[in-house]
């Protein structure tokens, strides 16, 4: 008895074992897996797959970033008003009185505009790297640096040009 079907093209009825040794590959049964005994490391990766996710790095990044972005906030009045800041510290310190008010007022508003734009930077870079699933919570740790960095630069070129203080430490007490 002969087949009715028509007679097949390019493999139409080939099963995918005949298509493959049709193709010039060797064919391989593989047997079935045993159950592993452990699961997979987290470390395990397979290449191209996604990272696995890090709970505890999105919790320190948030919190480093609310942390900064309290820091940035409450120092708005003290430094719109850093001539009277300094003022108040020199006091308590017993250098006398700060007088170079006109240039501590643009040094704080030069240290506001730093530290806002220190934080929206912050904040974008860390969105990018957490979007991307890559470690970020050191992101704001370096903002928070680079910060404190320009802050400590900046209030003592506001304390090294007030001569008050130049004649304050100068005289023996």
């Amino acid at each position: 008895m002969s087949d009715q079907r028509e007679r097949p093209q390019y493999g139409e009825y080939a099963s995918v074992d005949e298509q493959v040794a049709a193709g010039g590959f060797r064919v391989e049964h593989e047997q079935p897996a045993a159950a592993p005994l452990a699961p997979p490391l987290a470390t395990t990766r397979v290449p191209g797959a996604p990272p696995t996710p890090r709970p505890w790095d999105l919790a320190l990044t948030v919190t480093f970033l609310v942390f900064g972005a309290y820091s940035v906030a409450s120092s708005v009045p003290s430094l719109l008003d850093f001539g009277a800041t300094l003022d108040q510290m020199y006091a308590l310190s017993g250098y006398g009185d700060y007088t170079e008010l006109e240039l501590a007022h643009s040094i704080g508003i030069a240290i506001l505009v730093s530290q806002s734009v220190l934080f929206v930077v912050t904040v974008i870079v860390t969105l990018i790297r957490l979007r991307a699933r890559k470690l970020a919570f050191f992101v704001p740790l370096i903002g928070g640096a680079l910060a404190g960095i320009v802050i400590f630069v900046l209030l003592l070129v506001a304390m090294v040009s007030d001569p008050a203080l130049a004649a304050t430490i100068g005289t023996p007490s």
